[in-house]
């Protein structure tokens, strides 16, 4: 595929999923020239393409619509060809870590939402104090062992473990600081909080996660 589609496919991605990540919830940058040797490695927050099913593995799916994801490079790379298989050594790993929650599986959550699917963002809750993603609590055990694969599998923690101090451009300090923001804004503009106790949280992307799972905390019953 030449460029000029490929940032057709992109552009059009965008404007679906908004300008963040639909993984990690960082916001992407536009895409730079490379150098031309090609040595230079794009930015972790650089815009790409994702084939939520790998093309190596699903060959039937790659230009399926529904299979594009609006992704930042670091997301994209951490996710590469990977795609879970029942026997396979992660899900014995996690099955060992989490018993009895988690269960064996051979999916990932899809951020493009399907019909009779549980949309994206519900998988996920997120806790305030550790700045951590997590499967949502209220999820049968298969779901919930498909949200904590997917966390694991495509790091959407940023290796929390590993962070020394407080790194501004880490992923879960910045959701942090999103929250912080959206929080400040609902409580000093009352237009703002309307719209949202009806049930519509700009911007809305599929896996605007970690909000619905604060406001579903907060008040049940208005959370989106």
């Amino acid at each position: 595929m030449d460029g000029a589609n490929r940032s057709r496919i992109r552009d059009a991605l965008k404007r679906d999923f908004g300008p963040v990540c639909a993984y990690c919830q960082h916001f992407c940058q536009p895409t730079q020239p490379r150098t031309e040797t090609g040595e230079t490695p794009p930015p972790f927050d650089e815009e790409s393409i994702d084939h939520f099913r790998p093309r190596g593995r699903f060959p039937g799916f790659w230009l399926d619509w529904s299979n594009l994801v609006y992704a930042c490079y670091r997301c994209n790379q951490n996710k590469g060809d990977q795609w879970p298989v029942f026997d396979d050594m992660k899900n014995q790993i996690l099955t060992a870590a989490f018993r009895p929650r988690y269960t064996p599986v051979s999916e990932y959550v899809n951020p493009n939402e399907t019909d009779n699917r549980r949309p994206g963002h519900e998988f996920f809750g997120w806790d305030s104090d550790s700045g951590e993603m997590m499967p949502a609590e209220r999820l049968a055990q298969v779901e919930w062992s498909i949200a904590r694969r997917t966390i694991d599998d495509i790091d959407l923690n940023g290796e929390l473990s590993e962070l020394e101090g407080f790194d501004p451009d880490h992923i879960f300090n910045q959701r942090r600081y999103h929250l912080y923001l959206f929080m400040e804004r609902l409580n000093s503009d009352s237009n703002f909080r309307n719209l949202v106790m009806q049930g519509v949280t700009p911007p809305g992307q599929p896996f605007f996660g970690f909000i619905s799972a604060y406001l579903n905390g907060l008040s049940p019953e208005v959370s989106p």
